[in-house]
């Protein structure tokens, strides 16, 4: 029989004499029922029940931590944090859609911008790993995003978390069988640089010479299967929330080349492969790589002093030339892209430094960070070259079926991603009086080139991406540097170089040489056409027939086009 318990009549009458007033009391007098208190057997079951689940919670936690050091567990934390920024963010701006009518809605919505990139540097820094990378990676379409997202997310570039020195050991113990004080002479364990993937030390080796010590973060490749999918999941969720936001395809394509950046060996490989491609260049350098002391997971080179190039005061300091680091920088890269096929794919500001030559006193680039790369086959680079010279030569024809045989169907979308070139100036009737209106249809015009880009992405051979990537970054830090150089021209020059070196008869060099001249007229008038238009909108302004706005039209949207 079940053990159960009464409430009997007289406790009713006590109860209700105690607490005449309530509600519970007049139900109990009106109802004169017996009320059965819970079965006991029950509340055993939801004890034990809770203390099982508990149990196994517990038990899972405790055999993740023994075996796996928390990767699980870890990644949970991880995934949940990021999914609380990601519905912070959605909160924040599906609010600020209801003001959308309101005249302070661009402030607002600067504000909000600002506010979610700080939540997602947070994140990423608390997460680590991927995490970092993917904030970089956002950081670098700084032609797309709002500057709010990529200048906030350009301290990724440096504020990295440094790990402790017993993972450092343990790095050190798994892929070497011994420890850093073992190898070298002297190893410093506080990081000079803390990147996404790695930490870098300096160090001494045994025979004296100064050395960088790349370290990887020792959960890292545990961790960056789960990871990974938390980050696509995450992409594809805001994908269905924010139709604009498809980058999510780019991750997805770009996994295979993520899984070699883990692989340090192939880093070093591949800068050696560099510094043989651009041992014509006397002014660029890629350290060297001591291969006794580097593993899959550890990577010693040469120790390089050296700043940023996006150190522009540094640069004026040490009395360099501005124009010269430009032009050295795009040169090297053009030659990468154009005639080589060896692309650095990440060639961010934290990536390349510049060194005063003691004897010259001229500058010299140090390119780092040689993890990430893609090749391009003479099969692209040819008709590559073939259409950056005719969209400067305007032959539409030729640039139709460059970009034909690249794999590419819409060939003016793809030479405005290429040259990013702010505005199509076309032929029709000159008006005489430009009012707010067009001014403002102009803008909305160039506001498209999101949607362009974007398209035009999609369409590209995959090898493609990190060229138009490497193209960003480089153009990121001329835009830093004032545009000092005309980078579109200065690459341009290099392409059509490229398609006639390898020849080397009389006639070959005529037909270059006059290439060449119809190349640099066009390069030239382009460049008069701008101006005159430049000259053409100030002085509709100063016969009061153009707004003002009319004045810095050019550079404004130049400005958007760019930030």
């Amino acid at each position: 029989m079940s053990s159960i318990f009464f409430i009997r009549p007289n406790r009713i009458l006590h109860t209700y004499k105690a607490c005449r007033n309530s509600k519970l009391a007049r139900l109990l007098h009106s109802s004169e029922k017996i009320i059965p208190i819970r079965n006991s057997k029950s509340l055993r079951f939801r004890s034990y029940f809770g203390i099982g689940l508990l149990g196994v919670f517990t038990g899972f936690v405790a055999y993740d931590g023994v075996v796996n050091e928390f990767i699980y567990c870890g990644a949970t934390v991880r995934f949940l944090r990021s999914l609380k920024t990601a519905l912070m963010i959605a909160v924040d701006y599906f609010q600020l859609e209801q003001h959308k009518s309101e005249p302070d809605f661009e402030s607002q919505l600067k504000n909000i911008h600002l506010k979610s990139a700080k939540r997602l540097l947070e994140t990423c820094l608390l997460n680590g790993g991927l995490y970092i990378k993917m904030g970089q990676g956002v950081a670098a379409i700084n032609h797309i995003l709002p500057k709010e997202y990529t200048s906030t997310l350009e301290q990724l570039q440096d504020k990295c978390l440094p790990t402790t020195k017993a993972d450092v050991q343990r790095v050190f113990w798994e892929d070497f069988g011994k420890s850093p004080e073992s190898i070298y002479d002297e190893f410093d364990y506080k990081p000079k640089a803390a990147a996404s993937l790695a930490q870098v030390f300096k160090a001494k080796l045994k025979s004296g010479e100064e050395v960088a010590v790349k370290v990887q973060y020792g959960d890292l490749q545990k961790r960056f299967t789960s990871d990974l999918g938390t980050i696509m999941f995450l992409q594809d969720v805001i994908e269905i929330f924010f139709k604009n936001y498809n980058f999510g395809w780019i991750l997805h394509d770009l996994r295979q080349n993520l899984v070699q950046e883990l692989n340090f060996e192939n880093e070093g490989q591949n800068a050696e492969r560099c510094a043989k491609d651009l041992k014509k260049f006397k002014y660029v350098h890629v350290p060297h790589i001591f291969w006794e002391c580097t593993k899959p997971r550890v990577l010693t080179m040469e120790w390089v002093d050296g700043f940023k190039v996006s150190d522009v005061e540094r640069i004026q300091r040490e009395k360099l030339d501005l124009k010269d680091v430009d032009l050295k920088l795009f040169n090297m890269f053009a030659e990468q892209i154009f005639h080589t096929g060896f692309v650095h794919a990440d060639p961010h500001p934290g990536n390349v430094y510049v060194r005063k030559n003691a004897k010259s006193g001229q500058a010299e680039l140090v390119l780092l960070d040689h993890g990430l790369y893609e090749f391009l086959p003479e099969s692209v680079r040819l008709p590559l070259c073939e259409f950056w010279e005719a969209t400067v030569l305007r032959d539409e024809t030729k640039m139709k079926s460059s970009a034909q045989r690249i794999g590419i169907e819409d060939h003016m979308k793809f030479a405005e991603v290429l040259f990013q070139q702010p505005i199509r100036i076309h032929g029709g009737r000159i008006k005489t009086r430009l009012s707010e209106s067009d001014i403002e249809y102009i803008q909305q015009v160039a506001k498209k080139n999101f949607e362009l880009i974007m398209s035009t992405l999609k369409e590209m051979p995959r090898n493609m991406l990190f060229v138009v990537r490497n193209l960003n970054t480089v153009r990121a830090i001329g835009r830093q540097h004032g545009d000092v150089v005309d980078r579109p021209r200065t690459m341009a020059r290099y392409a059509q170089h490229c398609i006639y070196s390898k020849y080397n008869s009389i006639r070959s060099y005529i037909f270059w040489f006059y290439r060449r001249l119809i190349f640099e007229y066009n390069l030239w008038s382009s460049s008069l056409r701008l101006s005159c238009l430049e000259l053409y909108l100030n002085i509709l302004y100063k016969l009061n027939r153009a707004p003002e706005s009319a004045r810095t039209l050019l550079s404004d949207i130049a400005k958007q086009d760019y930030n």
